[in-house]
């Protein structure tokens, strides 16, 4: 008995030494070491206030990410992701978009289903997670044509990456929203666009596991109502790539490449700028600083 209890001992040692390893070894890629101390070397890249410069303009945005744990459920998880108060204006003009909010939520189970409770509750399997977008107070100005608000942008997503968390997204799903065009030479309402969830919407979404390069890509085609010529067709394609190539006292500075093409505006535009991050949510794998 006496042997079985030592080596008992000595396996649970072994175990937690390879688990204090692991876990050191993992801290260890995202935090480096220098002569005047540690640095992060990991960022998350969803959870910050920062400012952009580029060639549409100046902006800047809050952005915010979380998951949701449950005691009773510990195999469910919803992911949050807010963005507010985002926006860019471009110089010498009065050409500007503004976003007031935008939010993301995801539901990830590890199995993978949804319980109906339906006379007897029934499991049933999904290979895909499920969740839902909704975008409101968007405003788009330019010069040469009226303004145009989104009031309110809905959508279903179901994302067939069923991933653990923010980095990897295959999403596909009916979107409904409702524009509205105003004249701002005098101010006054103009059309309706109206898309009772007769539009449908791709995204495709990578950052690596560093958060130092994220690339996204979103589709949007369908049929939409206009209240002056009834319904047409409407398409929208936005790719965005993004990657840390400098921080300041752990503060990244990242280049943005981004590209964005509507149908009913045939406008296409290509930018490029640089997010300066003031504020950011720290990666928590990396180790405290000194």
């Amino acid at each position: 008995m006496g042997t079985a209890a030592s080596s008992l001992v000595a396996g649970l040692v072994a175990v937690a030494a390879t688990s204090a390893t692991a876990t050191t070894a993992h801290a260890d890629d995202c935090t480096g070491k220098g002569p005047n101390g540690k640095f992060a070397l990991c960022f998350d890249p969803g959870s910050h206030v920062s400012v952009t410069a580029g060639s549409d303009g100046f902006g800047g945005g809050i952005a915010y990410r979380h998951t949701v744990h449950f005691e009773t459920e510990p195999d469910l998880t919803w992911r949050m992701e807010h963005v507010a108060l985002d926006g860019v204006h471009a110089p010498n003009s009065e050409e500007f978009d503004a976003l007031l909010y935008r939010g993301r939520y995801t539901r990830h189970a590890r199995d993978g289903h949804i319980v109906i409770p339906l006379g007897v509750p029934k499991k049933v399997f999904l290979p895909f997670d499920v969740g839902g977008l909704v975008e409101a107070g968007a405003l788009r100005v330019r010069d040469d044509v009226p303004a145009r608000l989104r009031i309110v942008k809905i959508g279903g997503l179901l994302d067939f990456a069923r991933s653990h968390n923010f980095s990897r997204r295959l999403a596909f799903g009916p979107v409904a929203r409702w524009d509205v065009d105003i004249s701002t030479k005098p101010w006054d309402l103009g059309k309706n666009i109206v898309a009772p969830f007769s539009e449908g919407m791709a995204n495709l979404h990578y950052e690596t596991n560093n958060g130092r390069t994220v690339a996204d890509l979103r589709l949007e085609a369908g049929m939409a109502w206009h209240s002056d010529s009834g319904w047409e067709p409407t398409a929208e394609a936005e790719a965005t790539l993004e990657r840390i190539v400098l921080a300041i006292n752990d503060r990244p500075i990242s280049l943005v490449l981004g590209a964005r093409y509507e149908s009913e505006t045939e406008e296409a535009i290509a930018r490029v700028g640089a997010r300066i991050v003031l504020f950011d949510h720290r990666d928590p794998r990396v180790q405290r600083l000194d």
